[in-house]
């Protein structure tokens, strides 16, 4: 339900992959859900319209950037060129898309944190 409630709207709200992210974190079973979701999403992606299919990607993206999502489930994806559809390959490239976004962020933050944390004991031995 949260799933289709997040395809039908305008453009991505972010509420609905930190509902997504909160169950899957709450509890593994839901996590399980989450991942069947994936997989039968995908499976019938080229029935979904763009707009649709972007918000669903991006669903995907969150779950998987904020860990909530375990990363074998894009073993489920095969490229090749039998085994995609125009549709699926939307979907990938806006899945990696912002994944990279998000971990790029994350990336920026730890190394900030990073640095920050080698200042602090540059300081302490000085």
């Amino acid at each position: 339900m949260l799933l289709e409630c997040c395809s039908q709207e305008r453009t991505y709200v972010s509420y609905y992959g930190l509902l997504g992210q909160r169950f899957c974190m709450i509890n593994k079973v839901q996590q399980e859900n989450f991942e069947k979701c994936f997989v039968q999403q995908y499976s019938m992606i080229h029935r979904l319209e763009t707009n649709k299919l972007r918000n669903v990607a991006k669903f995907f993206a969150h779950l998987l950037g904020t860990c909530a999502l375990p990363w074998h489930v894009l073993s489920y994806i095969r490229l090749t060129e039998e085994d995609t559809t125009s549709s699926s390959r939307i979907f990938i490239k806006i899945l990696f898309q912002v994944l990279r976004i998000k971990l790029k962020y994350f990336s920026c933050f730890f190394m900030h944190l990073h640095t920050k944390f080698d200042l602090c004991a540059l300081e302490i031995y000085i």
